[in-house]
């Protein structure tokens, strides 16, 4: 028992560090500037201020995702092209769901639960899915065209 939670704990470790910290904390700083400046002038209170903050975290791991599921590309064919991408294109979706949920709980207590998790958290994350796996296809699609081109030359 203590080997699979090791393992699972050094493969956190691993996912934690291989994710782009700083391409997804520019966009997500971009995001969050973009609308401050779209809410000048009025107070950042309420939905003002949950828009801004879900902005901001969808374009975190919008970014972060494409850019860990296009380098994710290695491996067999059938996992790098079939699996792989969408397995990883999981992992920002979720954590988008969760921040997103967590944000608008924080900030809109009074907004139903069911609309929150479902509409919001999910459409946000179904989004940032849908670009990480669509990065992490074509890149495994470039890699095996890349690999099949330097075959036929060497061989």
């Amino acid at each position: 028992m203590t080997t699979t939670n090791m393992t699972t704990r050094e493969s956190v470790v691993r996912l934690l560090r291989r994710w782009p910290w700083r391409s997804s904390g520019i966009a997500g700083g971009v995001g969050l500037a973009l609308m401050l400046l779209l809410y000048a002038g009025e107070p950042l209170r309420g939905i003002a201020l949950a828009s801004t903050t879900n902005m901001a975290a969808v374009l975190f791991f919008l970014v972060g995702g494409v850019v860990l599921a296009a380098g994710a590309g290695t491996g067999s064919l059938l996992w790098r092209l079939l699996a792989r991408p969408f397995a990883i294109a999981l992992v920002p979706a979720l954590a988008c769901w969760s921040v997103i949920v967590l944000l608008r709980v924080a900030i809109l207590a009074d907004e139903p639960l069911a609309e929150t998790v479902f509409q919001d958290g999910f459409g946000r994350a179904v989004v940032v899915y849908q670009a990480a796996a669509f990065a992490g296809l074509v890149a495994g699609a470039v890699r095996w065209v890349a690999y099949r081109l330097t075959a036929v030359r060497e061989g």
